[in-house]
């Protein structure tokens, strides 16, 4: 086989794989599929329009996070510009305050989080971006009364 028939053949496997992904994300996205341990996250756009995205919800360190490891992820940046977000865990709607990630806390939650290969490559190898969801009422509590964390407060 010549170069040029070669360089062909690659490109045509690259565009297959970039169509492949590009499906899989519109399909994702618009179907939202249901999944054990679902968040459905509450973000505003600059409107105040709502939009619900359905997520895969998680905990560590008895904080609640949900990941981002799609390209299409506008959920996430309505949450980085307007953080007080509603979220549904377990039946109940609640008021959190979206906390994107930094720091040992993102590098611990990297590390314990990883996805595999296959899902990487069905992802189009996206970059994770995490956040964590700390509840409102929460935040008011602590900052009201100051050393009582939001595990003994029994919010989390």
């Amino acid at each position: 086989m010549n170069r040029r028939r070669i360089a062909k053949i690659g490109a045509g496997i690259v565009l297959a794989y970039v169509a492949l992904v590009a499906v899989l994300e519109l399909s994702f996205g618009y179907l939202q599929p249901d999944m054990e341990g679902a968040v459905i996250i509450i973000t505003r756009d600059a409107e105040g329009n709502e939009r619900e995205r359905t997520l895969a919800g998680f905990r560590f360190n008895g904080q609640l996070y949900v990941a981002s490891n799609h390209w299409l992820r506008g959920w996430y940046h309505q949450a980085l510009a307007n953080p007080r977000v509603e979220v549904i865990v377990d039946g109940q709607r609640g008021a959190y305050q979206a906390v994107p990630l930094a720091g040992e806390e993102l590098d611990q939650l990297e590390n314990a989080y990883r996805m595999g290969f296959v899902l990487r490559a069905i992802c189009g190898f996206a970059p994770s971006r995490f956040l964590r969801l700390d509840r409102r009422e929460a935040i008011a509590l602590d900052e009201a009364r100051p050393g009582l964390s939001v595990q003994q407060a029994g919010l989390l």
